[in-house]
């Protein structure tokens, strides 16, 4: 269950205040205007993609698929956990902590747990935590508790802010907590209502603020629509969104893709599929084949 997350910069100065200081004091006649500075370089126009699309549309799905991949991780390990958990990984089920942790860790290592937190959502307790990626070993070095327990709170103040509205909606749903470029977030993740469906859209994300209250990133809750899921066969989810698709509709391509399906994410500019290939940012060993839309 392995799944799914810089530019040096340099500068040089020359200075020519000392030779012009030293021009200024001799007698020889003044010496001529230096000449003005060169003109600053256009900036280069960005580089469209060799599948025909911008590199806006490429930054903007890269950061959706990001999201997406996290998300997507969460909802497997926590499955996992939960069943770890059952079977006395953490130890008596009835007494083990009964908060479920799921991460990957600054060099890539799944790791998954429990834990408990106290009711100010300041302070985590008997954190066991194991790895997730062999034979379930211990995972002993340090883990950011401080942020596990500011992802906790964040997502159980999404999930009490949103749960009368949804629930009278009908409209089952799960919050996932996850680590974006540093970033604590919380995404509600639609859940269909029945047994072999499937909902478009309908995601809001999240940010945890300053003065730590939740804040939205992106609100498609109008987006809501449930679809029934074919039994077999290849499946082609049509988002709302006009370019780059929802989160949530990557997340059910990568999680359709892992059962062995074809999946085909399409929006009004593009074609997406998951096709086998390496990512060389992740290591993920599918990757994304964008075919523009033609205009008509």
């Amino acid at each position: 269950m392995a799944f799914p997350s810089m530019a040096p910069r340099g500068a040089l100065l020359t200075g020519i205040a000392a030779a012009t200081l030293v021009a200024a004091c001799a007698k020889s006649p003044a010496p001529a205007p230096p000449p003005p500075p060169p003109t600053a370089e256009a900036p280069a126009a960005p580089v469209t993609a060799a599948d025909g699309l911008s590199p806006a549309f490429h930054e903007a799905f890269a950061k959706a698929d990001l999201r997406a991949r996290a998300i997507t991780y969460w909802m497997q390990c926590v499955a996992t956990v939960a069943r770890l958990r059952a079977g006395g990984t953490f130890g008596a089920a009835g007494s083990a902590p009964r908060a479920l942790y799921c991460e990957r860790t600054g060099d890539g290592v799944p790791v998954g747990g429990v834990y408990d937190i106290d009711s100010s959502y300041r302070t985590v307790r008997r954190l066991s935590v194991v790895r997730l990626d062999g034979a379930r070993a211990r995972y002993t070095d340090a883990l950011d508790t401080l942020r596990l327990a500011r992802s906790a709170k964040l997502a159980r103040d999404v999930s009490k802010s949103i749960s009368a509205a949804w629930a009278k909606k009908n409209h089952p749903f799960s919050v996932v907590p996850i680590v974006v470029n540093d970033t604590v977030e919380a995404w509600v993740m639609p859940r269909p209502s029945k047994a072999r469906s499937f909902v478009t859209g309908g995601d809001v994300g999240y940010r945890l603020a300053a003065d730590g209250t939740p804040a939205v990133i992106d609100d498609r809750s109008a987006t809501w629509t449930q679809l029934t899921l074919p039994a077999t066969g290849a499946l082609t989810i049509y988002s709302s969104v006009k370019d780059v698709a929802a989160v949530a509709d990557l997340v059910t391509a990568r999680y359709q893709h892992d059962l062995a399906r074809e999946v085909t994410v399409s929006t009004p500019a593009a074609i997406s599929t998951l096709v086998a290939g390496l990512d060389s940012t992740t290591g993920a060993r599918v990757v994304w084949r964008h075919t523009p839309r033609k205009s008509p």
